[in-house]
């Protein structure tokens, strides 16, 4: 699903957004400089997988903060967790490195993509801002728009402190 798609059918959700165009941005540090002085939590996404490929992860924490890999498998109680390929980012995201994103799950059609999400990045502000599948556009909702708009697709997603 390409960007219009996903702003499509955030409207058609009712999902109330912001939308600002920058150049491509790979980190969210590039980002801000694109973005600076608008208010939303800045976040950075992971994804991950196990070892023996079963599982894969998309974690959501605060751009500055660090997953601690030992906890994360700990509490998902698995023996192994390693950056998934650029190969397994675009079959089961649909995209490349640099637009990863909560939205990139609509392109996650078997749902087998498990979203967790810091609950210190929703705690940092009650807007975030995040890649409509195309890392030069940034749309900032509030946490509860995105929580609702991305838990209709499907996919296993979770609050937790990470």
């Amino acid at each position: 699903m390409d960007s219009k798609q996903v702003l499509s059918l955030l409207k058609k959700h009712h999902v109330n957004y912001q939308l600002y165009h920058h150049p491509a941005v790979f980190t969210s540090k590039q980002a801000d400089q694109y973005l600076k002085g608008k208010d939303f939590a800045r976040c950075k996404n992971l994804f991950l997988k196990t070892r023996n490929n079963k599982n894969y992860y998309l974690f959501m924490l605060p751009d500055k903060k660090r997953l601690d890999m030992k906890k994360a498998r700990e509490e998902l109680n698995c023996g192994s967790l390693t950056f998934a390929s650029e190969d397994e980012l675009e079959s089961k995201l649909g995209v490349k490195s640099g637009a990863v994103s909560p939205l990139n799950l609509l392109n996650d059609k078997n749902n087998t993509v498990h979203l967790f999400v810091d609950q210190a990045a929703i705690n940092e502000n009650d807007q975030v801002g995040v890649h409509p599948n195309d890392n030069t556009m940034t749309v900032v909702l509030k946490w509860t728009e995105l929580a609702r708009f991305v838990g209709s697709f499907g996919n296993p997603f979770e609050e937790r402190a990470l």
